[in-house]
């Protein structure tokens, strides 16, 4: 079965998402996509989304009918839909990367990179920037570059 990446961004449809709510979402999503082999990243900045979703065709279209249907978030827009050889996301079923959170280096490093403005990083209109900041995010889950090491 051929495997596909898809990436859309939305709106949350309340102007407040509690951090309860979307954690519990995160981790339903996370049950669910592990039974259906999908893997992927939820980036979460003021009260934008900005999802990967990673899988076989089928079962990541009928996942994203679903995102389309769901009344918790509006304005979905699909950024890009495309075949892959590999995943880029293969550590996580579902993984919730809330920018607002992040401590002061990296949230400070996003913000120099991305559009910043009113105290929330912009999610970027250009596909390239796009991956750029899920793939920055990515390596912020996986890495924490601004703490030392403690010696032995």
């Amino acid at each position: 079965m051929k495997n596909c990446r898809l990436i859309y961004k939305s709106r949350a449809s309340t102007d407040v998402v509690s951090n309860e709510a979307i954690n519990h979402l995160v981790e339903q999503s996370a049950q669910a996509n592990a039974a259906r082999q999908i893997t992927g990243l939820l980036l979460l900045s003021g009260n934008r989304f900005l999802q990967v979703l990673e899988g076989a065709y089928q079962d990541v279209n009928r996942l994203y009918g679903n995102i389309m249907r769901d009344t918790r978030h509006c304005d979905v827009e699909l950024v890009t839909f495309e075949p892959m050889e590999s995943r880029y996301f293969e550590e996580w079923n579902m993984r919730l990367v809330d920018l607002y959170e992040l401590s002061k280096y990296p949230r400070e490093f996003i913000a120099a990179k991305y559009q910043y403005r009113d105290g929330v990083i912009l999610i970027p209109e250009r596909s390239h920037e796009v991956y750029s900041l899920l793939l920055d995010a990515k390596a912020l889950c996986l890495t924490t570059p601004w703490k030392k090491e403690k010696s032995p």
